[in-house]
């Protein structure tokens, strides 16, 4: 049986893709030994999670991967930077 694919979601995760590509960063979904739940930002601009986490865990890692970095002079959609700035407001994820 296949799970129910969120559009909603979904299109969050192509906005991160989006605004990867505004920001000269790269976004590798792979899988590996490595925990979905942390934000692996190279100095290369790359950015790694895991593609066999749930879909929410992802853009949680990714919301939390940009909330590291200046976004101010750039165009985020609003419900994208909204997310954003909830995990960067969430102290339980510093």
């Amino acid at each position: 049986m296949k799970r129910k694919i969120d559009k909603k979601k979904t299109q969050l995760l192509e906005d991160f893709l989006s605004l990867g590509e505004k920001c000269n960063i790269k976004i590798i979904h792979d899988k590996g030994d490595f925990n979905g739940d942390n934000c692996l930002l190279f100095a290369n601009n790359t950015i790694v999670i895991n593609k066999h986490k749930p879909l929410d865990q992802r853009l949680h890692v990714l919301a939390k991967c940009f909330s590291q970095i200046n976004l101010d002079n750039v165009y985020i959609k609003p419900v994208l930077r909204d997310l954003i700035e909830q995990v960067k407001a969430d102290k339980v994820y510093e």
